[in-house]
């Protein structure tokens, strides 16, 4: 339940985290335009105020230059003079336009023009302007069919003390032109306005509708404001759509499959809802499963409890000497009911370890003389079948703490088996101690014997020292694909006949065997060969401070002779 709370709570986590994502992505992808914008606001600032100062200079170059004349011809006003500066002031401004000097009275003393390539350098330079007196740049529109001019004066002085004014008339667009088309990659079109007339325009006129402009004014001495205007694209150009499109196609993707976990969220839900109810249901009836099989095992085992008891005292003769030709039949009835109670017990046992009813009462024990007086009650069964047995359990192995009943009841099952399965040959009993690799040496000086190798790469814990008690056969053997089959309940390998229940078995004895042994905190593992034999391992975990060796002699019968067994 709280595992499925989980999951529906995940579940429906999962498109809130899906929400935020998106919402830091608009975010993101609005923060990166402004981002971009203002980068491309930015480039267009520097770039105005470093072009700025480029045609400053060349608008104040010519006004200073002008000066130069004025102070020239106040020192030789003739005419060849006068020629020879406006020669040499052409050749450094080429987009001069007119060359002249007036007196006090606004009357010309000295003219020149100069034509060049513009369209409308001749119209504009006869233009006629008004007197001017003072140094200073002056935006001189023509008319119609003319482009605005620039005309420059800067006073001076003649030798006698008589007032000059040297004036120039200069095209802006021939003066400017390079400058303005000389700026960066990013710069689309460029300006110089004075008030409501454009002096120069370079680039793309449709530009300055964009909103990366920004207009510098120039510092000049002029009766009319001058500006430099810059027009910028952005950065990005054709990549800003594409990103858009791509980061719209991302959004777009994400809240599909936002909605899409929200359906699938909700179909979880619904689904966890409908396991719940089916583990409740399958809880229900496992236990009902579990409580039927105890409850009916302890009412069978009252009445065959009943049944063998009075065979029992049939056969001792309480209700008088039993005829030869009813021995038989009294021995097959103890037998049968015997094996039926066997089958109860079975049934019972799992009964108990399904619904975790079965108590492990740990006692420490000597291994060897516990495996002893288990072969000796087994002793008959395997005489019976012409079978030897062996036991190799050292006396010098560590004593161990575990519940002996089950272990009783695991090994009785692994050499009944063994007994069972093996036609011919003998079964062998062997205990190996498998330590802990940190400890090469046990008390007492005990060490891995070389034989332990083998058992070490199959331990269940290498870190943890275990006991190995092998029940070893010379049977029938099990094939691969049957070795991890025969531990899961009523699983058979050649079980015969149904007809033959006293030797088919019920399936039960090898899952009851390996769910004993992880109670006790072990395993069992087996390994066997169709036709040579089978090993099953009962592995048996050993306390760290059971490791002191301890040597018992064997335990007798009752009659005080020992057992007829190898050791």
């Amino acid at each position: 339940m709280a595992r499925s709370a989980l999951a529906r709570t995940s579940a429906g986590g999962f498109p809130v985290l899906l929400s935020i994502a998106l919402l830091l992505m608009i975010g993101g992808l609005v923060a990166s335009d402004r981002a971009l914008a203002r980068s491309g606001a930015t480039a267009a600032r520097i770039d105005a105020e470093q072009t700025r100062f480029g045609v400053s200079k060349l608008l104040s170059n010519p006004l200073v230059d002008l000066g130069g004349i004025s102070d020239g011809l106040g020192r030789d006003s003739s005419a060849a003079h006068f020629s020879e500066l406006a020669e040499a002031y052409a050749r450094a401004y080429p987009a001069v336009l007119r060359l002249w000097v007036t007196d006090e009275r606004g009357d010309v003393v000295r003219d020149t023009t100069f034509i060049t390539g513009s369209p409308n350098a001749a119209a504009a330079a006869h233009v006629r302007t008004p007197p001017v007196r003072e140094r200073g740049i002056t935006v001189v529109n023509g008319g119609p069919g003319t482009v605005s001019v620039l005309e420059l004066a800067s006073p001076g002085m003649t030798a006698n003390g008589r007032p000059l004014l040297a004036r120039s008339m200069i095209d802006p667009d021939a003066l400017l032109r390079g400058t303005l088309a000389a700026g960066p990659q990013e710069r689309s079109a460029s300006a110089v306005v004075a008030g409501s007339d454009t002096l120069v325009v370079v680039g793309d006129r449709s530009a300055w509708r964009g909103d990366l402009t920004y207009a510098a004014p120039l510092k000049l001495p002029s009766n009319t404001a001058i500006v430099l205007a810059v027009a910028h694209h952005h950065g990005v150009g054709a990549l800003r759509p594409v990103l858009w499109g791509l980061s719209l196609a991302t959004l777009v993707f994400f809240a599909f499959g936002m909605l899409r976990e929200r359906r699938q969220a909700a179909r979880m839900a619904e689904r966890s809802a409908e396991l719940e109810r089916l583990y409740s249901e399958v809880a229900r009836a496992n236990t009902a499963k579990s409580e039927f099989l105890a409850n009916i095992s302890h009412e069978l085992r009252t009445p065959l409890n009943a049944i063998v008891g009075f065979v029992e005292l049939l056969k001792d003769g309480v209700y008088g000497d039993l005829s030869p030709r009813q021995v038989p039949p009294v021995d097959r009835i103890a037998a049968s009911a015997t094996h039926l109670r066997h089958l109860v017990d079975q049934v019972l046992d799992i009964a108990k370890i399904a619904a975790g009813r079965l108590e492990v009462h740990p006692e420490t024990l000597i291994l060897r003389s516990f495996v002893l007086n288990i072969a000796s009650e087994l002793e008959s069964l395997v005489n019976e079948r012409g079978l030897s047995f062996s036991i190799a359990v050292g006396a010098s192995l560590p004593r161990i703490r575990t519940d002996p009943t089950h272990l009783r009841q695991i090994l009785v099952n692994l050499i009944g088996n063994a007994v069972k399965y093996t036609p011919s040959g003998g079964i062998a009993v062997r205990g190996r101690f498998i330590g802990a690799p940190s400890q090469p040496a046990v008390a007492g000086g005990r060490r891995n014997t070389p034989d332990d190798s083998t058992l070490v790469t199959q331990s269940p814990d290498p870190r943890r020292p275990w006991i190995a008690l092998q029940v070893v056969d010379t049977g029938v053997g099990i094939a691969p694909a049957d070795q991890a089959r025969i531990f899961e309940e009523f699983e058979q390998v050649n079980a015969g006949p149904r007809g033959e229940s006293m030797q088919r078995g019920t399936g039960l004895g090898l899952a009851i065997s390996r769910r004993l042994a992880q109670l006790l905190g072990g395993d069992i593992r087996v390994d066997s060969q169709v036709g040579k034999g089978s090993t099953f391992t009962l592995w048996i975990p050993v306390h760290p401070t059971d490791l002191e060796p301890t040597v018992r002699a064997d335990t007798p019968h009752a009659d005080g002779s020992t057992p007829a067994i190898s050791a």
